[in-house]
């Protein structure tokens, strides 16, 4: 007998998993639900979640609440009379009504080694802090956030050369190898050790603002941490400049927010050290190779950022 599943989910770390279970004759999907279309781009216009885009793409039903615990909610979710209620990355909090819909519960996968890095930025945090170690957790959803007991852990090295995107794509190739047979597997769930419990917060576009006076590595993390969304930025000729690739130079030295050409390379200065500019990208304009940024800008060349 298959298991049928009400899959919750948003934005692009999700879809891998949504595909792989939608294709897997051990599951049948009625619904997906996904957050409600949201202004985009330059002129605004509605785009759709891309879980709802892969949704449509299996032919499955798309359910977009304003508040997925609302009564409307409630009632089309207990109409499919799920035996689990899966979420990934949805970005709304199940009450307890909800929660209790599914016949085996509401489970979730997060993208961290739980209780390490509960919250809303796992992977930002996992790479802002310098770890070599992640993963995805599927865990049992309980009211407060990421608390409840873990099913499954899956950890996934992080490569020096990983940011925000590269890592979340990773974590969604893991997810989609690794959750469609551990819900097939469910045993005891472990209670998470709050001795060991971490918390990170939801970013925003304030934190992608480089100070230059602060250490090469913790700028250098930022920019891996914060690549695609909000991205890191300066302010150049008052007019800002997105730090798109660098690399860290700790062995070279320059005052903090100095631009200097040192053997070929353009570095900017910190507290110790200095980071290479790779890619940039000028405000309102496309991404840019430094050489060619510089083309543009001779006189970038001992500005202070």
């Amino acid at each position: 007998m298959k298991i049928k599943l009400v899959f919750a989910g948003t934005p692009d770390i999700a879809v891998l998993l949504l595909r792989a279970l939608a294709a897997d004759d051990r599951f049948e999907i009625p619904l997906v639900i996904t957050q409600q279309d949201r202004p985009a781009g330059r002129y605004l216009e509605l785009r759709m979640s891309p879980i709802k885009a892969e949704a449509a793409v299996s032919g499955i039903e798309v359910f977009q609440p304003e508040n997925i615990n609302s009564e409307e909610s409630l009632e089309l979710m207990k109409s499919k009379k799920p035996d689990i209620l899966l979420s990934f990355a949805f970005g709304q909090i199940l009450r307890r009504p909800a929660l209790d819909i599914a016949k085996q519960g509401c489970l979730n996968v997060h993208a961290s080694l739980l209780p390490k890095y509960r919250g809303a930025s796992p992977i930002q945090s996992a790479l802002l802090n310098s770890d070599s170690i992640t993963g995805i957790s599927l865990m049992r959803m309980e009211e407060k956030m990421d608390t409840g007991p873990v099913y499954e852990r899956f950890s996934l090295a992080i490569d020096p050369e990983d940011n925000a995107v590269t890592l979340s794509m990773k974590l969604a190739e893991l997810a989609a190898e690794k959750i469609p047979d551990a819900l097939l597997n469910l045993g005891k769930a472990e209670v998470q050790n709050e001795s060991q419990a971490s918390y990170c917060k939801k970013i925003t576009k304030e934190d992608g603002l480089i100070r230059w006076n602060e250490e090469a590595s913790v700028i250098f993390n930022k920019i891996r941490a914060f690549h695609g969304w909000p991205g890191s930025y300066c302010l150049y000729k008052n007019k800002r400049l997105k730090i798109v690739k660098a690399r860290l130079q700790k062995q070279e030295k320059a005052d903090a927010g100095q631009v200097v050409s040192k053997n070929g390379k353009v570095l900017v200065g910190t507290a110790n050290g200095c980071i290479e500019l790779v890619e940039v990208q000028p405000e309102g304009k496309a991404v840019q190779a430094i050489k060619a940024f510089l083309n543009g800008n001779p006189d970038f060349i001992g500005s202070h950022l």
